[in-house]
């Protein structure tokens, strides 16, 4: 009994031998509690830590938003709201101080002219001429003093000699020009129709939109969508197209922005 006794109240000789495996045993029982307390917290938390104090999380960048691009009408025979000079418009910069300039910048096509009785002028940029088609021109007048217009030239040929002309005056009139050469061979112009004032044209600083429509020897013009006449001519058929801003006599320079040109096929039938 005695033995056995003794033997019962004596240390395991394995423990005195191998303390490491004395500690093993306590980080396998520490690191049990340890998970099992982190699985009970997850549960009763639903599945979520929240961050510890100080800490700040670095937010997830948000993409900039897409800037819109103006589509391309189907239709179209020419299209362009100036996002950039893709289409490669004649644009040159007031370097040499000749009182013209051409640029384009923020979706505009600007043209000013500060040369009185002169007429800036910026045409389409294609070789295609045009014959039967509706032209829209969106512009604002940002600078015009009395006798300062801003307008279209259609039909025209490669000196614009020979064009119809429609121009949107200072002084909120409009008119449709006949340019030629006589026969000493010095340009002349004939109004067809106007000078004629009209409401449909607003103020400088707000858009304006106008339509001319040619089919076959009819022209009709529209501004901001109300009809202001038609006019009858068949000696020009077919030519190009241009925009311009002209300075008056007195001058002190005249100032537009273009912001959209759309060339489309003529309509069957022309608006009454």
């Amino acid at each position: 009994m005695r033995v056995s006794e003794e033997k019962e109240k004596r240390p395991d000789p394995r423990l005195q031998k191998n303390p490491r495996g004395r500690y093993l045993i306590s980080v396998v029982i520490l690191l049990s509690i340890v998970i099992g307390s982190s699985l009970f917290f997850l549960i009763r938390s639903g599945g979520s830590a929240s961050a510890p104090k100080g800490y700040r999380a670095t937010p997830t960048p948000t993409p900039p938003p897409a800037i819109p691009t103006a589509t391309v009408p189907p239709q179209s025979l020419f299209f362009d709201t100036f996002a950039d000079n893709s289409h490669g418009w004649n644009v040159t910069s007031n370097a040499n101080n000749t009182g013209y300039a051409r640029i384009i910048v923020d979706n505009r096509l600007i043209l000013s002219d500060t040369n009185p009785k002169t007429t800036l002028i910026e045409s389409l940029p294609t070789t295609k001429e045009f014959d039967d088609f509706t032209l829209s021109v969106d512009f604002t007048i940002d600078k015009a003093d009395a006798g300062d217009s801003i307008g279209v030239y259609v039909r025209g040929d490669s000196n614009l000699d020979h064009d119809y002309r429609v121009d949107i005056n200072s002084d909120d009139t409009f008119d449709i020009a006949k340019e030629y050469l006589d026969s000493k061979q010095q340009p002349q112009s004939a109004f067809l129709m106007g000078p004629d004032s009209s409401a449909a044209i607003r103020s400088p600083g707000q858009k304006n939109t106008v339509t001319v429509i040619l089919l076959g020897p009819t022209l009709v013009l529209l501004i901001n969508g109300t009809n202001v006449g038609t006019i009858t001519d068949s000696d020009y058929t077919n030519g190009q197209i241009a925009l311009f801003v002209r300075a008056g006599t007195n001058s002190h320079g005249v100032t537009a922005s273009f912001t959209r040109v759309e060339v489309d096929p003529a309509p069957d039938q022309l608006p009454g």
